[in-house]
């Protein structure tokens, strides 16, 4: 087994005890989507050198890069204590890269709700300031887990 195979089961399956879940899905890209509030999220494994883990999420998409909205990013930035937000293209993307050596369940999920919760906290309203879109629409309910498997609801 490759140390990225290695890598990406073991955050499989720290995801799957964090989650509650009896697995996770993978797209084709080999990350690991969530969805939480109105982000789209991800976790990934970088194949390095060296291999690493990250998180990220798209908080706001179709924005148009001004003086205003690069002020309110830094100001993002300034209060993140372990995630960074950037302008790519048009998308505000929040993101925490760790180290996959002695990766914890804790640490993982550190850094999933760090990002995940700047980016649906800083999504909306970077969108109504500035003319975009999030890439969910807002809920009621908390839906950052996937579903339970039948057999682990019983």
């Amino acid at each position: 087994m490759t140390e990225l195979m290695w890598v990406r089961s073991h955050v499989e399956q720290l995801l799957r005890r964090e989650w509650g879940v009896c697995r996770v899905e993978v797209d084709r890209d080999g990350d690991i989507p969530f969805r939480h509030g109105t982000a789209a999220c991800w976790v990934s494994v970088i194949d390095g050198p060296p291999t690493m883990v990250r998180v990220l999420a798209h908080a706001a998409y179709e924005l148009t890069p001004s003086p205003g909205l690069l002020a309110e990013l830094n100001d993002i930035n300034v209060r993140a204590l372990s995630a960074s937000v950037q302008l790519i293209d048009d998308i505000v993307v929040v993101q925490q890269t760790v180290s996959p050596v002695a990766l914890t369940g804790p640490v993982l999920a550190q850094a999933v709700v760090s990002v995940a919760g700047i980016a649906d906290g800083v999504g909306g309203l970077l969108a109504a300031m500035f003319d975009g879109v999030t890439p969910h629409r807002a809920v009621d309910h908390d839906d950052t887990r996937p579903s339970r498997c039948v057999d682990e609801e019983a």
